[in-house]
């Protein structure tokens, strides 16, 4: 009991004092961009990151979706069907939530149902 269910020379007291440690450093890699956001909210920068980003982020997502499909379940049709079912439902609702959210579906009813 004395060792608190640790390994034999691991003391209870450095365990705790790393897991601190650990505890501290990722509460403040968290904090730091929300704290560092105040200082640059007039920044030229923050303002094109805000509009560059999530088309940099999305077409890196798409290019990780079809890289190496070929031999995935149901394939690049799968996953272009998928696609372009995606695209259309944007253009037509101008939700991303909702076309994230159908567009997965499809793809998984695709590759679960008919591409099987």
């Amino acid at each position: 009991m004395s060792n608190f269910g640790l390994p034999d020379g691991t003391h209870l007291g450095n365990t705790l004092a790393v897991l601190a440690a650990i505890a501290i450093v990722t509460f403040a890699l968290r904090a730091l961009p929300f704290a560092a956001l105040r200082f640059m909210r007039n920044s030229s920068l923050v303002a094109w990151l805000g509009l560059g980003m999530p088309v940099g982020v999305m077409t890196v997502l798409v290019m990780y979706t079809f890289y190496g499909q070929k031999d995935a379940p149901g394939g690049l049709m799968a996953t272009f069907l998928a696609a372009a079912f995606t695209v259309a439902l944007h253009l037509w609702r101008r939700s991303a939530t909702l076309s994230i959210l159908l567009g997965t579906v499809c793809y998984m009813v695709l590759v679960n149902t008919v591409f099987a």
